[in-house]
């Protein structure tokens, strides 16, 4: 590397440093550009009420400060909730109890991508149809499955 390049890069490490590190938040404190936080804020309202958090494609509108599942946790959910429902009975409290540990509705829409992935079936599907897909009793009836819908939409969007 010659003079001139290191003199180059010398000034463009300097000049992006003073723009990182003074002037960016000087044009944060006086409003002319906002911050993640503010960005976030305002993607946070430009979503429509009407988005499903059972899509898979929910938890990718979510800005940088969004909280998705590890993937561990989600095949841990996923496995809960496949183990919980039988062909006979179904453990209702074991899936009550997956939802009730998610945060945000982003993460619920995470861990139903993940399920499709894995078991081949939609989340919301399984739940409402259970593992024995012919029997018509098969799966989580109305009330229970009122009381995973009232969990998922009292969570937020994301965080």
């Amino acid at each position: 590397m010659n003079k001139q390049q290191e003199s180059l890069y010398l000034k463009i490490a300097i000049y992006g440093g003073v723009y990182l590190f003074i002037v960016r938040p000087l044009l944060q404190k006086i409003g002319i550009v906002k911050s993640a936080e503010e960005k976030l804020v305002e993607r946070q309202n430009e979503l429509p009420n009407n988005i499903n958090p059972f899509s898979p494609v929910f938890y990718k509108t979510g800005g940088a400060g969004t909280i998705i599942l590890r993937q561990s946790a989600a095949a841990n959910y996923a496995q809960i909730i496949y183990n919980a429902m039988g062909f006979v009975t179904d453990d209702e409290a074991a899936i009550l109890g997956v939802f009730r540990q998610l945060r945000t509705q982003s993460q619920v829409s995470y861990l139903s991508e993940f399920f499709t992935t894995k078991y081949g079936a939609s989340l919301l599907d399984f739940l409402q149809r259970g593992k024995n897909q012919y029997n018509p009793a098969s799966g989580l009836n109305a009330d229970e499955m009122n009381t995973i819908f009232n969990i998922v939409n009292k969570l937020p969007k994301y965080k």
